[in-house]
């Protein structure tokens, strides 16, 4: 694993991601039991799934940031893509809000670790992202997307009217 570096080329995106998450560990702890279980418009799926999804998410981001600097494609397809979200989401359909939480907030946490320890050298990296359909992804692309996570709460905000 890298060095870490607490005042990386990065390290402003690791802050960036912390405060989202922040704010996104917020509109869970504030849903009610009905908020959980209403379904929002974009991705057919209870807010509580839609959530689940966000934490898990920061998982996925780490495990393609580390495949490219570790100088592999990530493999897959838009399809493949697709499929595993929705199997993961039929997993997840029972998830509780404290479980949502404690998982946002340990892979935010990792999340923001790894971004703190990429060089310049890791961040100029790029690969073919199978989830993309090939396109060319660099390091510094996906350490500075936070969009998948704010994405998915305004779909959350939407579907409950906030």
């Amino acid at each position: 694993m890298r060095a870490d570096f607490s005042n990386g080329p990065a390290s402003g995106y690791a802050q960036h991601l912390l405060d989202a998450n922040a704010e996104f560990v917020g509109f869970v702890e504030a849903c009610s039991d009905d908020d959980w279980r209403r379904v929002c418009s974009v991705e057919g799926w209870p807010v509580g799934v839609v959530a689940h999804h966000i934490a898990w998410g920061h998982e996925r981001q780490i495990g393609w940031i580390i495949t490219i600097c570790d100088g592999f494609d990530v493999h897959g397809s838009p399809e493949h893509h697709e499929a595993s979200n929705a199997a993961r989401a039929l997993e997840a359909a029972r998830v509780s809000r404290h479980d949502v939480i404690e998982l946002a907030g340990r892979n935010a946490e990792r999340l923001a670790q790894l971004l703190r320890s990429l060089t310049v050298e890791d961040l100029e990296m790029c690969a073919r992202f199978g989830p993309a359909g090939g396109l060319e992804m660099s390091v510094d692309r996906l350490a500075r997307n936070t969009g998948h996570l704010t994405a998915h709460l305004d779909s959350m905000r939407d579907a409950l009217g906030r």
